[in-house]
């Protein structure tokens, strides 16, 4: 008979609850991708590395990171009671400091009055509107400067005192370096917002479910960094909460110890204040997991239930989502294709969706890797420490589940690569990552406004996330696997001659695999040993290649030519690689075939 051929093109992603008979009609989709994502672009990419950012640990140790943030040129890391920064990976700088610096001359205050008389101060050059001061140990905000002898706090005094030294909130490096630390307690998985306002890089505040609200602010002048710290004690702010974000030009913390179903809001414009006439508490009834800005509401997730908030500057309106379900853990959400993703106990969900069909099944977004969440998450949530980010670039959600009972190496997590399919439908291609132990990750923007990303495992470094094409120097091991095909008659023997691949390589790699087994990898059908799909080079384009590593005339999509062995009713293909390599992209294979007797 004459030679005939399949063509199969990758794209479905990772499907795990597929049987024989519809994975016959899907051969694109995966059996088993792990350390590939789907790629916008079409087909799967094995996924980039990580590295150290710098050469060191915030302090020293080998702590757990318990919160990460990019701000102001620079990364801020919460590391057991302290909270530290660097622009480098390798000078870490304590932060939570007392960085109140004394003025020039004294000054005097009188209770219940907000003005601020100074003796040979110096207030105009000295200070800003906006800028925090501690006076006869009560802090207060400056609202308005009349000259260098007067100027307005925010509030009214409590006790007159005169021949007072002013302290302004704002330390320099060399000042930061000699004052004395603020005493926090042992942080856990930190949560942060940062409120643009009025600062160079805005305020970032902090929360943890043990200390006080932290407020953190970086300004930069001529290459001079000052730093401005200080915990939200006064006006009656919420003394522990676990979480944080803006909303509204708001403050809004929830999850406190004693009140774990209550949000609390800040005045408007005003952060720091949540006494003031327009800041409030609310009371949902339910433990709250997080809290996330969306589509001007604020989407309130419970254990059991979701809210949205709106109406903060005229009617308070809290509404229902949903009462029937919550999630699983708030370090799940995170906002991609318009909508909001979380973990909820029947797999990964998203707001439209269970708003729109409540508590049904066919609301979860990830049905096709359900075995997933039971095998691998559901049964270790007491062990598991969630964590996600979105890469805007990509279109993609990334979930890790770190288990701390298991070693680094087998650390596992998921990827979600959004797209609209052909029908215009919204879709998620899956993925799983072995090897990256991830227990805090973040996805920020640098000052050149490009996506940065970091995670922390349990060593105490903080890593790009994300980045080169090892794992911290360890190897990526990549595998493709298909369904089993069955060239379109399962009953027809074949006998396999060779395999096409389409790949594309972003750099040198010669350790790219390809194994094929025949009738459902049956024991007792002769099966043929794993061959080399051939070296690999990323083709050279002029003015960007690099000699040595790239090969002039080498096309975008070659393919790879492998000759098979064997045959069988049936047949699947197991691509792998295992090293520190260059990505590339598996965009689609041909498989050339004589078809045989039936059965």
């Amino acid at each position: 008979m004459a030679e005939q051929g399949v063509s199969v093109i990758c794209e479905g992603g990772l499907d795990k609850v597929g049987t024989t008979h519809t994975l016959f009609r899907t051969p694109g989709v995966a059996t088993q991708l792990q350390n590939f994502e789907s790629s916008i672009h079409g087909g799967y990419r094995r996924i980039n590395g990580f590295a150290k950012f710098g050469s060191n640990q915030p302090n020293g140790s080998a702590d757990d990171i318990e919160g990460i943030f990019r701000y102001a040129k620079g990364v801020v890391a919460c590391q057991g009671s302290h909270i530290y920064y660097s622009t480098d990976g390798t000078t870490w700088s304590q932060v939570n400091k007392d960085t109140y610096i004394a003025k020039t001359g004294t000054v005097a205050v009188s209770s219940g009055s907000a003005t601020i008389t100074g003796t040979g101060t110096a207030f105009s050059s000295e200070f800003s509107v906006g800028d925090d001061v501690r006076i006869n140990n009560e802090e207060y905000n400056i609202t308005a400067i009349a000259s260098n002898t007067s100027m307005t706090a925010d509030e009214n005094y409590a006790a007159t005192a005169s021949s007072q030294t002013i302290y302004k909130n704002g330390a320099t490096a060399a000042q930061l370096s000699s004052a004395s630390a603020v005493a926090r307690t042992s942080q856990s998985n930190c949560q942060f917002a940062l409120y643009e306002g009025e600062a160079q890089y805005g305020e970032l505040f902090i929360t943890d479910g043990t200390n006080e609200i932290g407020q953190l602010k970086i300004t930069i002048a001529s290459g001079v960094y000052t730093y401005a710290f200080k915990e939200i004690e006064a006006r009656s702010a919420p003394s522990d909460p676990s979480l944080c974000t803006i909303f509204s030009e708001r403050l809004i913390v929830a999850g406190q110890s004693d009140n774990p179903q209550v949000i609390a809001y800040s005045t408007r414009l005003i952060p720091e204040d949540f006494t003031g006439a327009s800041a409030g508490t609310i009371d949902v009834g339910d433990q709250i997991r997080a809290i996330k800005s969306f589509r001007n509401k604020l989407i309130i997730f419970c254990k059991d239930s979701i809210y949205q908030l709106s109406g903060l500057d005229s009617t308070v309106v809290l509404s229902s989502v949903t009462k029937n379900i919550g999630t699983l853990d708030g370090n799940t959400v995170q906002e991609i294709g318009g909508d909001l993703i979380f973990l909820a106990p029947d797999g990964l969900r998203t707001i439209a969706g269970t708003a729109r069909i409540d508590d049904i099944e066919l609301s979860s977004i990830s049905r096709k890797i359900l075995p997933i969440f039971r095998d691998n998450i559901l049964p270790y949530l007491s062990t598991i420490t969630f964590s996600s980010l979105v890469i805007r670039e990509k279109s993609q959600y990334r979930l890790f589940y770190y288990n701390s009972s298991k070693a680094n190496s087998v650390q596992l997590g998921i990827i979600g690569t959004f797209k609209i399919s052909s029908t215009g439908a919204a879709v998620y291609e899956w993925s799983e990552t072995k090897g990256i132990p991830a227990r805090r990750i973040h996805s920020g923007t640098d000052e050149n406004d490009s996506e940065v990303l970091y995670h922390a495992s349990d060593d105490g470094y903080v890593y790009t996330h994300d980045s080169g094409d090892d794992f911290g120097g360890d190897n990526v091991a990549a595998i493709y696997k298909t369904p089993d095909l069955d060239y379109g008659d399962s009953g027809v023997r074949k006998t396999l001659y060779y395999i096409k691949t389409s790949i594309r390589a972003e750099g040198t790699n010669d350790n790219l695999k390809v194994l094929c087994r025949y009738d459902f990898e049956d024991n007792n059908v002769p099966q043929p040993d794993e061959i080399s799909i051939g070296a690999l080079a990323n083709p050279a384009v002029f003015g960007t290649a690099v000699f040595g590593t790239a090969i002039f005339g080498a096309t975008l999509f070659p393919q790879q030519k492998s000759t098979l062995t064997g045959s069988g009713f049936t047949s699947n293909f197991k691509m792998r690689s295992n090293g520190t390599a260059s990505p590339y992209t598996v965009s689609g294979f041909y498989v050339d075939f004589i078809p045989g007797g039936r059965i």
